[in-house]
This record gives C-alpha cells, structure tokens and sequence, in this order.
C-alpha cells in the first residue's frame, strides 16, 4: 500500500469550492444551450482546470489532497453538488478524477504516484474505469518486469477527455482485480458508438480497448485485490450521491424558471410539488453530508468502525436514490410534456440525472449495508 500524510488541508478545499461559484452560471447555461446535439465538455474542463479543480487533488502546497486528505470530504462534497446542479456529465467527470487519484495516492506505491501527479501537474483529467466490455481485460507479466494488457472496457466516461485511467484487470478470471494506471489519447482505442444511452451523452462514454498496452512500474496501483480496500471503496459512493443531489437542485431551479414563465409559480397544487421536492433535496443534501463525515473519519479506524461507515454511505445512497426518483415525478407531473421537450431547459437534466442514478448493483448494496445496521441499528451507523 502506498504511502500519504492524510493531515488536514480543509481550508484550501473550502476556498476552491466557493471560487467556482462564479463559474457555475456559465457552465449551466453552456450546458443548457448544448441540449440538442453531442456537447462538448472540453471548454467546461478547461475552466475547472484553470480554476484549480483538477490540480487540488495533489497534496500541498501544489493542491489540497482533495478526497484523500482529512478535512476535504465536506468542501468536497458542496463542490461536486454545485457542479452536478449545473451539467451532470460535468460532475460525473470531475468525480471520477478524484476517486482515481484516491485510488492512486492510498494504493499506489511512488513510481506510480509520482506519475500520476506530475501528468497532474500537467493539466491531465483523470478516470476511473471497471466495467469490462465483450473481452475481460486481463494482465500478463512480462520476462521484463512489465505488464501487457489484453481486453476493454465499457462505459468508459471521458473519452477524448480522459489523459490518464485507472482500470482493473485480472490475472484470470475469477481473480482478484489488480489496478493499473494507462494512458488513455489515443483516439483509436475509443469507440463512442458503443454509448448508446439515451443520457449523459456529454460525459463521451463508450468502449476503451487496451488491448496490447504495455506498463512498467509507473503503471502499477496497488497488489491484486487492493481495489476493494474500505472505505476507499464502496465507503466512496457519497461522492456520487453529492453529485445527484446537485442534478436534483439543478432540475429544481429550472423546474421553477418554467412556472415562473408560465405564470403558475403562485398554483397552490404546483408549489405544494415543488415544497415536497425541495424538501427531499435538503434531506437528501443532509444524509451525502453526514455520510461524506462518518466515511472520512473512518479512515483510520477499527474494522468494525470502517464497516458501519461504509454502512451508512450504502443506506445514503439508497437515500438519495429514491429522493431523486420522487423529485423526478414530481417534475414530470407539473411540466408535463414540457419536461420532455428536447428543445428546453429540464428534459436534458431530467435524463441525465434518471441515467446517472442507475449505479451497479444498488440491491447488494442495499443488503451490505442492512446486515451491519441489522444488529446495531441505525443510529449506531457512524
């Protein structure tokens, strides 16, 4: 495992999350405007890269280790909300460049940190990248030292965006996943056909082949297995949730633009949808907050500690999830066909935040967390 100094860097977290205030009118209206063709992320990457976003995940005085360093889960989390309320895919992208460098500075012994930050350094946006495609990606040493890659995987958010990636690949299968760090350009690996996907279509996803790609020691994140260490792993799913709290007070903000134009913001029934909505995000805003505390204070705590925390980011996310899927109806009852009207201001958010609820597995997540809180209770889930 690799080796970090996770001292408190909260401040200069705190100060990144309120200087991207100003830019979140522009990225909204950039989103907005972009609705009915494949927009483009790059002129939204490169303000967040200019502002500091991407480089605040090295450790100081460079950046503030966000996401990895104590003290910046909760600016972390107002960061990502700010970000999803004003282009979802946005989010998406930002969040997946944290969670690699996580993944990186916890796991990864120096060759492959120092890699990682200096292409950081350098202005690189970072991925994460598991799911496999038609061909499991597998590794295979080399009589070198090194390791050849075979194989692809799908759903691979950023492409053409993405500089570096943090994918998994086994031995064989029914192995334990090992993480590597590759270079992720070249235009000829990237099939975007392979996004078919109604939503989220900004965030450029589709197939990465990495079949044939070779990596020395700069490439190795961690042994087999590492991956799955708590709470770096599901522990991790408030960061996420952050993001669809933030599609959710993005689609409400617009949703009250449409009934203010409309003329019906005053409609007795319209504002008793739009309280009950407002009032799941801020419960759904709360439950991200507290879970983002009790995972990152967990850190360094008891087996028993990691695992009630890693419980209750499970049973946040299960929280959150159904608020967003009840402010969606609520949506979708008051505009009616205007909430799906390609040409306005709600259908692109309202699609992007259905798809972007969808994450792997949310009943053995469910479950996970329910055989930890079944003997404790709820309240002891800190």
């Amino acid at each position: 495992m690799g080796h970090h100094d996770r001292r408190s860097e909260a401040s200069g977290t705190t100060a990144l999350s309120e200087a991207i205030l100003p830019l979140l009118g522009g990225l909204r209206s950039r989103a907005d405007a972009a609705r009915r063709d494949l927009p483009d992320l790059g002129g939204p990457i490169d303000l967040l890269r200019k502002e500091g976003v991407l480089s605040a995940v090295l450790p100081a005085p460079e950046g503030s280790g966000l996401g990895w360093v104590r003290g910046t889960a909760r600016p972390l989390s107002d960061m990502l909300r700010h970000i999803g309320a004003a282009d979802l895919a946005l989010a998406r992208l930002v969040e997946g460049h944290v969670n690699a460098a996580i993944l990186v500075e916890i796991h990864a012994e120096r060759p492959a940190r120092d890699a990682m930050r200096r292409a950081v350094r350098e202005g690189a946006l970072l991925g994460v990248w598991g799911a496999d495609g038609a061909q499991p990606l597998e590794w295979v040493d080399r009589a070198e030292g090194d390791v050849s890659l075979s194989g692809s995987k799908r759903y691979a958010s950023g492409l053409g965006h993405v500089d570096l990636a943090l994918i998994t690949a086994r031995a064989a299968a029914g192995a334990p996943p090992r993480m590597f760090l590759v270079p992720a350009t070249n235009p000829s690996r990237h099939d975007h056909e392979a996004w078919t996907a109604s939503a989220m279509r900004a965030s450029r996803s589709g197939t990465f082949d990495a079949t044939g790609l070779v990596l020395d020691e700069t490439g190795f994140v961690g042994p087999a297995g590492a991956l799955t260490t708590e709470p770096w792993f599901e522990g991790g799913v408030w960061r996420y949730c952050a993001a669809h709290v933030g599609g959710a007070e993005g689609l409400i903000e617009r949703w009250i633009e449409v009934l203010r134009r409309m003329g019906r913001l005053d409609d007795p029934v319209q504002r008793d949808r739009l309280g009950h909505a407002m009032a799941d995000t801020i419960a759904a805003r709360a439950v991200v907050e507290a879970a983002a505390d009790a995972v990152e204070h967990s850190a360094e705590a008891s087996p028993q500690g990691v695992e009630r925390a890693v419980a209750h980011g499970l049973m946040a996310r299960e929280a959150v999830e159904g608020a967003c899927i009840r402010i969606l109806a609520l949506c979708e009852r008051s505009l009616g066909m205007i909430a799906h009207d390609s040409q306005g201001s709600i259908d692109r958010m309202r699609r992007d935040l259905s798809l972007f609820l969808r994450q792997a597995a949310p009943d053995a997540k469910l479950d996970r967390a329910l055989r930890t809180a079944e003997d404790i209770g709820p309240g002891r889930l800190r």
